[in-house]
């Protein structure tokens, strides 16, 4: 039974191909159901599409579409009968998700309508909203807003905007409505939306007596209220007052631009049109009548046209007998007061003009003072957002401050620690190699003093063969040449010390600063004695005789006792 309700309700989906939906990818689906245009169905339809695609979204772990339906049950609201606290917490949800899936458009499209229902809800105060609007509106702009558009770019820049015009901040409203205005497309589900941005557009620049862009803009809407054909009564009846409005608008800037025969042909098209028939007989309608009968009468007036504008008296008398002391009406029968006291005093009848004006006079203090203190209220309750949105931008650069710093420190410990570690590393190549050059210069030494060991020995051994040689008689001039030489020449001597610093760095210059007038050639015999030669192998490696060296010792030790003297 539950396979057979759901291929029932799946066969109400115009377009829908189970196996072709199961092949499509997740962004192929989501287009898919922007286009069934879900938020124009009622509430039975809109279950009977909704649920068996939930059904396959989770089946199939799509997660995108199933936020997306999430986010359609939302914009059923109204015909769903959902509670305010359940639209709050779906909505908070939807945000979440999409912040935890790193979906942007969608997080933005629900931070957006959860801040609304919060503060329709009396949850967020208007400072934190205004705050809210402006930063989603950066956003915004930082993603581009053509990627809004499938989320109905227009509604979300109306929301804005007619908060901003609600706080008198026209040039904030301005940007949200010329935002939208490039997103406003005159289909079915768009048409009442595009004429509520542009009459905000309209209304603006004719509070502004910018008549021109005021002018444009109520044409905008005449076209797109008689371009709009559909069946529906109740969007007949809206379209038909639509026109009625904007003739009647455009009628009272022609007025105001001086223009009077073209703002009469306006004025007696859009009375026309907003004139209450048999058929529409609703507060609304003749609330409707009874404002573009004031505008027609005023124009008639100023064209001096007293027999027509006498006429029009007579049906703006029974309007206001029927609808005059409705509360809607108050400040409008001022309009009403202001036509019949210039009608009699155009007639010569003073005092009935007199009379007319005096009862037009309270309602109009009454209506200055209202409006006194309704622009003390949005002037207070726009400082009060500019305060807190100031107060917002300092706190949010101080937690960039400190951020900025955290970051800094931890790349200045960062890169200390790397140039720690790369000095660590230096040094220890450095003292590595250090050693190795030490223990090389130590085996160097250890060889230059064994040759120079083997070399005493050899020149022992001619020694005792000369004096053999000599004891017989032989003479050898080569023997006793060689005998004679020194074994640590000038370059061994170079070679040696070089090898030897390396081994005992600073022991030369340390002898030298101990003993200032040491000869050369006790330096040679410290640096030997360092080595630990014995007697006589100092004297063949210096080429000098035993005694020689210990004379040299006996020198050295005289002068070492008079500097300690000293």
């Amino acid at each position: 039974m539950i396979c057979c309700w759901q291929q029932i309700l799946l066969a109400q989906i115009p377009g829908f191909d189970k196996v072709r939906w199961a092949a499509l990818s997740s962004a192929q689906r989501c287009r898919f159901i922007h286009e069934l245009e879900l938020e124009t169905l009622d509430s039975a339809a809109f279950m009977a599409i909704c649920l068996p695609l939930t059904v396959i979204a989770e089946k199939e772990q799509d997660h995108r579409v199933a936020w997306l339906l999430q986010f359609y049950c939302f914009q059923q609201r109204g015909n769903l009968k959902r509670s305010a606290e359940d639209n709050i917490a779906l909505l908070s949800e939807l945000e979440k998700s999409a912040s935890d899936e790193g979906w942007q458009t969608e997080q933005i499209v629900a931070g957006h309508y959860l801040a609304f229902e919060k503060h329709y809800a009396g949850q967020l105060p208007h400072e934190a909203l205004y705050v809210h609007i402006l930063k989603e509106f950066g956003q915004m702009e930082v993603f581009g807003f053509e990627k809004f558009r499938d989320f109905n770019m227009l509604w979300l820049t109306y929301h804005n905007g007619r908060f901003m015009y609600q706080l008198d901040d026209f040039d904030k409203a301005l940007q949200f409505f010329h935002v939208g205005e490039k997103f406003i497309e005159t289909t079915k589900s768009g048409g009442h939306i595009s004429i509520l941005v542009l009459n905000h557009l309209q209304t603006i620049y004719q509070h502004q007596k910018d008549y021109e862009k005021g002018i444009a803009y109520a044409q905008k809407i005449l076209r797109i209220a008689q371009s709009s054909s559909t069946a529906n009564p109740a969007e007949q009846i809206f379209y038909r007052q639509w026109q009625g409005l904007a003739s009647v608008d455009i009628a009272s800037m022609l007025v105001g631009q001086g223009k009077l025969a073209e703002g009469e042909a306006f004025a007696d098209q859009g009375y026309e049109l907003a004139k209450a028939t048999d058929k529409i007989v609703s507060l609304a309608a003749m609330n409707l009548e009874y404002e573009a009968l004031q505008v027609l009468i005023f124009t008639k007036l100023e064209l001096g046209k007293l027999e027509d504008a006498g006429l029009l008296l007579r049906r703006l008398d029974e309007l206001y007998d029927r609808v005059g002391g409705h509360y809607e009406n108050y400040f409008n029968n001022i309009e009403y007061f202001e036509c019949h006291a210039k009608y009699e005093e155009m007639r010569g009848a003073l005092a009935a003009a007199m009379r007319y004006t005096r009862l037009a006079q309270p309602l109009q203090d009454s209506l200055e003072r209202r409006n006194d203190a309704r622009k003390l209220e949005q002037l207070k309750q726009r400082l009060d957002a500019e305060k807190y949105t100031e107060r917002i931008r300092l706190i949010e650069n101080e937690k960039e401050l400190q951020e900025w710093l955290r970051n800094a420190a931890f790349a200045i410990l960062t890169l200390m620690l790397l140039l720690a570690y790369g000095w660590f590393h230096r040094q220890r190549h450095l003292r590595r190699q250090k050693e190795a050059e030490l223990e090389a210069a130590r085996s160097e030494l250890a060889a230059l003093t064994q040759n120079f060991r083997e070399k005493s020995e050899i020149a022992a051994n001619l020694r005792l063969e000369l004096e053999n040689r000599s004891a017989t008689g032989e003479r050898s001039q080569y023997l006793e040449q060689l005998t004679r030489s020194t074994i640590l020449t000038d370059d061994d001597w170079l070679r040696f010390r070089t090898v030897f610093e390396k081994v005992h760095p600073g022991f030369m210059e340390e002898q030298k600063t101990l003993q200032p007038d040491l000869t050369p050639a006790e330096l040679r015999y410290l640096v030997l004695e360092k080595l630990q030669l014995s007697t006589h192998e100092m004297a063949n490696m210096l080429g000098v005789n035993d005694n020689t060296v210990r004379k040299t010792r006996a020198r050295l030790r005289r002068k070492i006792e008079r500097e300690e003297e000293r």
